[in-house]
């Protein structure tokens, strides 16, 4: 159900609810109905088909760019490649990505997971349309590849632009959407882990000049030990045109449901994954939980436009919106370590105990952002101004519920497992309303001058206020906060006629926080800083290589620690990620195409509660990684097209300690495109392509996470 009108005015305020609806009413002032047919240029947004190496990105800056105009690191991954690899998710697709750790727990079917420069992204840095896809608990928005055009890294700190996010770097999700060139594509896939798909992309104009797109995908799921084999839908039309006073409109919508069980290969511990039990090793896809009370249910909702009208002499006003709803609900055993919840196993049989879990969220978000874009001339200088007013609202209703503390859930053997046993009903603990609003008003200035220098200057201040309802299960007191933030971005570039950008910025962050002190007070946003230099250098629509160093704090995180006697509160962490990253496209012209990445950091806790950790890497991050890939179309054959990857994940710590260590992995990938008959494809791919049995990252000693088993998908394709 949708939020009514006079709902969201409340919630969103005035302001941002007039903002939402200038464009609006622009529309609504045009007597005309006719509408006029018009290819919408999406290189203007950022929103096109991705061609060549070094594509206009409005990730970086809000107005769409060239990747090297930008004063960080940027990386463009488009629909072509994630349907060249066959990927399910969209965390699978970042595996090539320099300085993002993909899947760190390996392959979670609902949710999509990863860090960016050392941090975890998932919650505050995922973003889809240039709006943020937040999420708090067990409440947000999946995304499905199927859906997407492209997916852009924007690394370092971003809450210059789009206000709070995350420290390391953001992943801007962008949606496909008409382009006038009717036709379209049907594909019909299955995998070796039992999941098939049939997915459709259809497009057209109607007579009257209405653009039209229609993406859908049903799919079987069944992968990793999961009990019962589950299913997915997706859904999303959507409709472009431009009215007869020159507003260009694009309206969409998705639906997306999932139900399906919870996979295995997770919530195992460190004794028996990363090195031997007595017993041995736990199976990758052995399975924690109990069949007849494992669950997971997604129902998901979204309508959003895109709206923009040219003003004439350069400038033009743009307002992007997005309204959202998610009903989720869980259900799931899974194991909190051996008997006794012990990090050891106290019998051959490595009994695992385990904890019983349920919650029933329901999430709601509208979001706007309103911006005036310009261009114009001051003398030598020539400037791109924009300046903007965006508004999130995000509501999650929560009850979340265990079998109570410590536990009385049935054990399950690892060696001679047997499901089926009654599990004690669970009693709820949490049931609250989480609310967050932030109102942003920012500023951008891309300054040319001279000869090939680049200037860009960014000012933001949000308000945001974070609220806790009472608890209604427990009575526990809630919270109200509201803090005022100012966030900038100064960055100086300079463009050498042999294609090469230099480049220096400096950066600021902030990211409210959902938690309470001790006392019952809620807490101040993370805050942080970022210094980045970097070259870019692309001489042709060939070749793009990028090189950047960065030094990056992140302060203000918040911290518990047990003395003994009860919890000592703080909020003085404070970790410090440095480090450098490289990418490299390049097209050799005699049907090879090399892409590679590297990535090596130095992750360290720099203050804590806990003294001994001060020095430390926190776990679960992999510091250094690297891949390589090869495609190679033969000039006999050019229907032909064989792929090799290669991908190294190092080590990483399973405990902030720094004693349990989680070693590194190398995996192969390898996939073949063959054009067997006029507008048909085939496409074979595997990832870990030797089956290579690893363990992704560990959270504890009890919590390790084995990576994906090899996936051997084959897809064929008809185009219309």
């Amino acid at each position: 159900m949708m939020l009514p009108l006079s709902s969201l005015a409340r919630l969103m305020g005035q302001t941002a609810l007039v903002a939402c609806l200038i464009p609006a009413a622009a529309l609504a002032q045009t007597p005309e109905t006719e509408l006029e047919t018009v290819v919408l240029d999406g290189s203007a947004s950022g929103s096109a088909p991705v061609e060549g190496v070094n594509p206009a990105t409005a990730t970086g800056s809000k107005m769409a760019v060239p990747v090297t105009e930008i004063p960080q690191s940027v990386s463009v991954i488009g629909a072509a490649t994630l349907a060249a690899e066959n990927v399910t998710k969209v965390d699978g697709a970042l595996a090539y990505a320099a300085g993002v750790q993909a899947q760190p727990y390996g392959y979670d079917s609902d949710t999509n997971w990863f860090f960016v420069r050392g941090f975890a992204a998932t919650a505050t840095g995922a973003f889809i349309d240039g709006l943020p896809s937040y999420s708090y608990g067990f409440g947000g928005f999946y995304a499905d590849p199927a859906g997407l055009e492209r997916i852009e890294v924007l690394r370092g700190p971003a809450s210059a632009l789009y206000g709070a996010a995350n420290p390391g770097g953001i992943v801007n999700m962008v949606t496909k959407r008409p382009t006038g060139t009717p036709g379209g594509t049907d594909t019909l896939g299955v995998d070796s882990t039992g999941r098939a798909w049939l997915q459709t992309d259809r497009e057209g104009v109607t007579a009257s000049g209405l653009q039209w797109r229609f993406v859908g995908k049903a799919e079987r799921t069944d992968d990793m030990g999961v009990f019962e084999p589950g299913s997915r839908v997706y859904l999303a039309p959507s409709l472009s045109f431009q009215t007869a006073g020159g507003t260009d409109v694009t309206l969409g919508a998705t639906y997306t449901n999932i139900a399906e069980d919870h996979v295995g290969g997770g919530w195992l511990p460190y004794i028996g994954t990363v090195v031997d039990a007595p017993f041995g090793r736990i199976d990758r896809d052995f399975n924690t939980g109990e069949p007849g009370y494992d669950d997971y249910d997604r129902d998901q909702f979204t309508l959003s436009s895109e709206i923009a009208h040219d003003l004439g002499n350069g400038w033009r006003l743009v307002n992007n919106t997005r309204l959202g709803q998610s009903d989720v609900s869980e259900s799931a055993v899974y194991a909190y370590g051996y008997t006794g919840f012990s990090a050891t196993p106290s019998d051959a049989e490595g009994t695992l105990s385990r904890i019983f879990f349920e919650h029933d969220t329901k999430t709601k978000t509208a979001l706007n952002d309103l911006r005036l874009e310009g261009a114009f001339d001051t003398g030598a200088l020539s400037h791109r101004m924009m300046v903007g007013l965006d508004a999130k609202w995000f509501q999650m209703d929560q009850v979340q519920a265990s079998v109570a503390w410590p536990g009385a859930a049935t054990g399950l053997s690892v060696v001679n497992p047997v499901y089926g046993a009654d599990q004690p009903a669970t009693t709820p603990y949490l049931d609250n309303v989480v609310t967050q609003r932030q109102f942003g008003l920012y500023l951008q200035d891309q300054i040319k001058w001279g000869e090939g220098w680049i200037g860009t200057v960014n000012l933001r201040h949000d308000q945001v206020e974070t609220t806790v309802s009472t608890d209604r299960f427990n009575g526990a007191a809630g919270s109200n906060r509201k803090d005022g933030e100012t966030s900038w971005r100064l960055g100086l570039a300079k463009e050498f006629g042999n294609g090469v950008t230099a480049y220096a910025s400096a950066s600021s962050y902030f990211n409210p926080q959902v938690v309470t002190n001790s006392a019952g007070n809620a807490i101040s946003p993370e805050t942080g800083r970022q210094a980045e230099v970097g070259v870019k250098w692309s001489p042709s629509e060939a070749t793009m290589l990028t090189f950047s160093a960065f030094d990056m704090n992140r302060e203000n995180i918040s911290q518990s620690m047990w003395n003994g006697a009860g919890y000592t509160y703080g909020q003085l962490g404070r970790v410090n990620s440095q480090g450098f990253e490289f990418e490299a496209q390049h097209d050799f012209g005699n049907g090879l195409v090399m892409n590679a990445s590297a990535t090596v950091m130095d992750v360290k806790v720099k203050a804590d509660l806990d003294a001994t950790l001060v020095g430390k890497t926190p776990y679960s991050t992999v510091e250094n990684m690297a891949s390589f890939k090869l495609a190679y179309t033969p000039a006999a054959l050019q229907a032909l097209t064989v792929t090799g990857g290669v991908r190294f994940l190092g080590s990483s710590w399973a405990d902030n300690a720094n004693t349990l260590k989680v070693p590194s992995a190398t995996l192969l990938d390898a996939s073949v495109s063959y054009d067997f008959a006029e507008n048909w494809a085939g496409n074979l791919a595997v990832t870990n392509l030797t089956d290579e049995v690893y363990v992704a990252s560990c959270q504890n000693a009890t919590g390790c996470y084995y990576g994906e088993e090899r996936r051997v998908s084959l897809s064929v394709s008809h185009k219309f």
